[in-house]
């Protein structure tokens, strides 16, 4: 993770959160808590709001979230506590980003969102999975969405990669080699 993160400050949060979440045992633990704190705080941004306005003091923070989040264990507890103090926390979701893929990248899995017209039954599901863990060389655990006016098919995304192997992809694809064709051999008019 050093040489995505060199300058890159969430990077850092990221790699030192893993370290001692790591060394404690709780990465588990600590990477569903820190994903469910970032799911609510997108939910819901004027705890966001009030969290990163300087006018209030870090202490007043503080105690507000060891009141609402006494249930986190105490290093997650403990890490969002060190962001508010150092102002922080507008790097929240880069930070908890950079924490989860280096979980997956440490753990040897290639999260990816396979977004489809309908939803994948079981057997597409196993079948897709088995295809891109060999090709990707590792388990891959996959990320499902649902997008209708894809038609049929489904786009695959990793990282900056995408397969896009939609029934909308492929028609628009067809009609640009279509009209491509019609200038090419000057017959077809509007």
């Amino acid at each position: 993770m050093a040489s995505k993160g060199t300058g890159n400050l969430h990077y850092v949060y990221a790699e030192a959160l893993y370290d001692v979440a790591f060394e404690a045992g709780v990465l588990v633990r600590v990477e569903e808590e820190m994903l469910a704190v970032q799911d609510m705080l997108g939910k819901h941004p004027v705890i966001h709001r009030f969290l990163e306005t300087p006018t209030i003091m870090a202490e007043q923070k503080r105690a507000v979230l060891l009141e609402a989040l006494k249930e986190l264990h105490p290093i997650t507890l403990n890490f969002f506590c060190v962001l508010v103090a150092k102002q922080r926390v507008r790097l929240l979701d880069k930070i908890v980003d950079a924490f989860h893929e280096h979980c997956n990248d440490k753990a040897g899995i290639a999260e990816m969102t396979v977004t489809s017209a309908q939803p994948l039954d079981p057997g597409q599901r196993a079948k897709l999975a088995e295809v891109l863990e060999r090709k990707m060389g590792r388990k891959v655990k996959l990320v499902e969405k649902v997008r209708r006016e894809l038609i049929g098919g489904f786009v695959v995304t990793h990282l900056d990669q995408q397969w896009d192997l939609s029934l909308v992809h492929r028609l628009g694809r067809l009609v640009d080699r279509m009209e491509t064709a019609r200038e090419a051999l000057g017959v077809w008019k509007d």
